[in-house]
């Protein structure tokens, strides 16, 4: 069943759903019964409907093969009593053939489903791709545990000593509520306000409950009642009130339906972990999809209140908050000290053991009520963490059930903010405890960072302290459930000697290291060899794989799309985090790389720009790497411009004399040195100033000259800009006067006006920016901000290639200039109309002129002959060889008359028709005849390339069997998207249908005419 289903058997079931539950509804619908327990019954009779319907649609799908299996037995067990029976023989054998026949018929359904999907998704970026790609399957089975000394091989074994350990793990472990409750007290927690009380506890409605519902994604595993998600998008009329019932009731009464604490426990392996050892496996709660929306509800308001209480220290889960702040922070702290050696620091990364799954549940439920949270959604989570129980599946194997009674379940929605709730009061008491020493510059004080349970704390004088905060890290753990592993965790130290590291190891029990993994980056003692140990390696990495992959059987948009989906989000995580290249060198040799891939070590036949450019202008999309790092740098550098994040501005500029805009646009970098001794400053600096004057002719409007000379003497948080200290008079720039801007800045005195006014004349010679450039738009995103860059520095870049040398070939050929916008409709409108990348493939081959000819090859190797392949007498051009060449020329013809025939119009043939699918106005096609004219002619394109080196040309019956292939493959992929929920527009084949029609005819009768 999936959403959006408008078949006639899907509906037959919907509707038969709806009769046959109605009644029971009806009949529960009662005051002594409650609404959590007719919830249960409600599903438990849609359950047993659901499974009647698939045993009725198996019974007749399978009918006729199993009425003929028996007619087979009956005519074996006669033939075994007279075996020279001839009669009996005949009838046994048409049998047997007739099963064969059905038994084909259904794998060849099946295969067409296959060879849709490849039709659909062959070469694009996506699940196809992916499993293409893939090494191995991921490890799945498990053959033997180890477990306290003993190895366990057998099923049962296994099974059973899987369910001990995670019924170990999930045993409550008694902590006094006195205890945690004076814990809380002593933090003097900020409390929530009325407001916020009033969002989380306010009756849930239908709209929450279908926003909810919309975010979810169909494809995941059901839990235990195996109700997916697509089964409530479907029903959402019908389940929708009785669930907004329910979960009211579960706010109000505080009991969940029985179901809502079931689970179905999934154990996933990690990453470079022992399989052998259940501590290397991550479980996974497999829930079921009603309790996931009623959490999804409870998520999305939590969020909320969340995102204003905890701290900036926090980066996981919560909207706005980006992982690369933290990696920021602690490269910015490494650069510090490298400046300040005087000073010494040790990086503690610790290794929370089953973080999750350890949590406390008095702790966070205490917690919400000393924040007072409110009566109504304290009773959901009251609910929920009461009762729960779980089953393990293990090598398609399912375990008793056991009780859980500790942790956040690993697939619930509501977890991982609950989790991040309870870590918070670790960061606000050590926050508060000054006696624990982080990094202090000027005012702002650097001391622990969190990405969910990666964490990070920045410690001053380790020898003196660092014990001090493994303490305060303990007793947080020993009331919530978080226990350090301190054979994973990790010290990280800078200007410590050797001695006093294996002091500080000894003294701790862990590792002092001279490198650690921070949320999948290798921090070093040394910011100089974060390149080597991050960039350097992850590319060998890369390198491997595209070696693995060169010689697989791959389209040119296939390896282009290997590039996007396999090495740019590994290379973009990267750039995101460390903007820290400045050779570009580095870049030519990644390009180096990847064109042995594209090319398969052999000679490129398109130009590096034209493959980077964007797919709107004619080109691959190919990323372009230099580029997405350059974008990644400049969305650092953003935050040097807009002057917000006080904690990183303060942290990375803290040995300048000057502020930012300085820097930025008063080229006082020249004058003062230290601004480039800066690992990432350095780095970031090169590139604005690449781009800097291709972003202004003239003095932007968000320069501040006072932050400029005087940041660090004023210390202000609001900076009195262009935008706000300029006005127009009569069609001129003119400064406000100064009590004017008294009313935005009050502190502004006349010497600082003067100051401006100094600044502003100076200014002025250049002029300012009188409309909002490109870049002032990309400063005031949050959203996508990487690709907006990234688009705008393509667009530059490919400047060049705006009209490529193909479209002058073409022009020549034809014997006409084409215009830009017969061009851009290709580009923009028409590639799109079919969703088989294959056909697009072959479209853009030709207008690039990818194809080898006599021509061509004849100027690169030696003795060979520049004769057409197919008519001997004429140099192989690519215009002949796919145009002009007689014998071409007469497929052609018969292609076009085929053509008129099935489009019933009469019109010229032109090469630039069937080449390039531009269309002479003069025609006057609809959109359907349009779509269907370039599937005719792809699909004649395509005969022809099979053929491409052959002196034959195509027969016209190979043409059509692949215009009757692309046909019943959009109609399939038209009917899947349609009952999949995600209609297309429908191309309506009907005049291809009655032209086939009419040749069966005419074949049958003799009157077909070979064209």
């Amino acid at each position: 069943m999936t959403p959006g289903d408008t078949t006639t058997k899907m509906n037959v079931i919907i509707h038969s759903i709806r009769i046959d539950t109605k009644p029971g509804q009806e009949l529960n619908n009662t005051p002594d019964i409650k609404e959590q327990i007719m919830w249960d019954a409600f599903k438990a009779v849609l359950r047993g409907h659901l499974i009647q319907q698939k045993v009725e649609k198996n019974r007749k799908k399978y009918k006729e093969i199993e009425d003929i299996k028996k007619v087979i037995g009956g005519l074996e067990d006669q033939l075994k009593k007279h075996l020279l029976d001839t009669e009996k023989i005949k009838e046994l054998k048409f049998w047997k053939n007739k099963k064969t026949t059905l038994e084909l018929e259904n794998m060849a359904k099946q295969l067409k489903y296959i060879k849709q999907h490849n039709f659909e998704n062959a070469n694009k970026p996506g699940i196809w791709l992916a499993r293409k790609l893939r090494k191995k399957k991921q490890q799945q089975y498990i053959s033997k545990i180890t477990r306290e000394g003993k190895t366990y091989v057998t099923d049962e074994e296994i099974l059973g000593a899987s369910r001990e350990f995670f019924e170990e793990l999930y045993k409550k472990e008694e902590v006094n509520p006195d205890k945690i409750s004076q814990y809380l007290g002593e933090l003097q927690l900020p409390k929530i306000t009325e407001q916020q009380r009033e969002s989380l506890n306010r009756e849930i409605t239908i709209e929450e409950i279908r926003k909810a519902l919309k975010t979810m994604k169909p494809n995941k595993a059901p839990g235990p009642d195996g109700f997916p998600v697509c089964f409530y998008k479907i029903l959402q009329e019908e389940a929708i009130p009785h669930l907004q019932r329910i979960m009211n009731k579960v706010l109000t009464e505080g009991v969940i339906p029985d179901s809502w604490s079931q689970a179905d426990i999934v154990a996933i392996p990690k990453e470079n972990g022992t399989l052998t050892d259940l501590r290397n496996f991550r479980p996974i709660s497999l829930l079921n999809s009603d309790y996931k929306i009623f959490t999804t509800v409870l998520a999305n308001r939590f969020k909320e209140f969340l995102q204003n209480w905890i701290g900036p220290e926090q980066k996981g889960f919560l909207p706005g908050r980006n992982i690369s702040e933290n990696l920021r922070c602690i490269v910015d702290i490494i650069e510090y000290y490298e400046c300040h050696h005087e000073k010494e620091v040790a990086l503690l990364a610790i290794d929370a053991e089953k973080a999750f799954d350890n949590l406390n549940w008095t702790f966070f439920k205490l917690l919400l009520k000393e924040v007072d949270i409110g009566y109504q959604f304290s009773n959901a989570i009251e609910a929920i963490y009461n009762k729960q129980e779980a089953s393990l599946l293990i090598n398609g194997q399912q375990t008793r059930p056991f009780k859980i009674e500790k942790g956040t379940r690993q697939g619930c929605p509501l977890s991982p903010l609950i989790f991040i709730f309870a870590l918070n009061t670790l960061i606000i008491n050590i926050r508060k405890d000054h006696d624990l020493k982080g990094t202090k510059i000027r005012g702002q004080e650097y001391k622990i960072r969190a990405f969910a349970d990666d964490i990070i704390c920045i410690i001053e004088e380790p020898k003196y302290q660092i014990n001090n905060w493994i303490n305060k890290i303990e007793e947080f753990g020993k009331l919530a459930g978080l226990k350090i592993n301190k054979l994973k965790s990790k010290i990280l130290t800078k200007n410590i000697t050797k001695q006093n590291q294996e002091k500080l190891q000894e003294s701790t029990g862990i590792k002092v290291t001279s490198k650690l993994k921070y949320l999948g980056i290798i921090l070093t003692t040394k910011n100089s060899q974060l390149l080597k140990n991050n960039y350097q390696v992850k590319w060998k990495e890369i390198q491997k794989d595209l070696e693995q992959w060169k010689f697989m059987n791959i389209s040119l948009l296939g390896r282009i799309a290997v590039i996007k989906m396999n090495v740019l989000p590994k290379l973009l995580y990267l750039f995101q985090n460390l903007p820290i290249i400045r050779n570009t060198k580095i870049f030519t040799e990644w390009n180096r790389d990847i064109s042995k891939f594209i090319w398969k070590n052999k000679r490129p036949r398109i130009r590096y720009t034209v493959l980077t450019d964007a797919n709107n202008r004619g080109g691959f999309g190919m990323p372009n790497l230099k580029l997405y790092y350059e974008a990644c740098a400049l969305k650092w550098v953003k935050d040097w411009i807009n002057l917000t994040d006080e904690s990183i501005l303060t942290l990375e500029g803290f040995d300048l004399r000057r502020g930012w805009h300085a820097y930025l646009w008063q080229d006082k970098r020249q004058i003062e040195k230290n601004f480039g001794n800066h690992f990432i400053r350095a780095s970031l600096i090169k590139i604005w100033e690449r781009y800097k004057n291709r972003c202004y002719s003239k003095t932007p409007l968000w320069v501040s000259s006072l932050e400029a000379s005087q940041r660090y003497i004023l210390g202000w948080k609001v900076w009195p800009r262009y935008k706000d200290i300029l006005k127009k008079s009569e069609g001129i720039y003119i400064m406000k006067n100064i009590e004017e801007l008294r009313i935005k800045f009050r502190n502004l005195t006349w010497f600082q006006y003067a100051q401006l006014k100094g600044q502003f004349k100076k200014d002025s010679y250049m002029g300012f920016c009188e409309k909002e450039e490109t870049w002032d738009r990309i400063l005031q995103i949050r959203k996508n901000e990487i690709s907006r860059i990234y688009n705008l520095l393509l667009e530059w870049s490919t400047e060049t290639e705006s009209v490529k040398q193909c479209m002058i070939n073409w022009a020549r050929n034809i014997g006409r200039p084409i215009k830009f916008d017969e061009w851009e409709l290709i580009w923009n409108k028409k590639l799109k109309y079919t969703y088989a990348w294959d056909l697009k493939e072959n479209w853009l081959k030709i207008f690039h002129r990818w194809y080898m000819t006599p021509k061509k090859l004849a100027t690169m190797y030696k003795n060979y002959g520049n004769r057409c392949w197919k008519c001997k007498t004429h140099e192989g051009s690519f215009y002949h060889q796919w145009w002009s060449c007689e014998k071409v020329q007469k497929f052609w013809r018969t292609i076009h008359e085929e053509a008129q025939k099935i489009l019933d119009k009469k019109f010229l043939i032109k090469p630039e028709l069937y080449l390039l699918g531009i269309v002479d106005t003069s025609i006057g096609w609809s959109t359907n005849d349009d779509k269907l004219f370039i599937y005719i002619s792809t699909a004649a394109r395509i005969t022809l390339a099979k053929q491409w080196k052959s002196e034959q040309i195509p027969e016209l019956e190979q043409w059509m069997e692949k215009i009757d292939e692309i046909k019943n493959m959009d109609k399939l992929t038209w009917y899947l998207k349609e009952t999949r929920g995600k209609p297309i527009k429908k191309t309506n084949w009907d005049k291809v249908d009655m032209y086939f029609q009419q040749r069966y005819m005419q074949k049958r009768t003799g009157t077909l005419k070979e064209s």
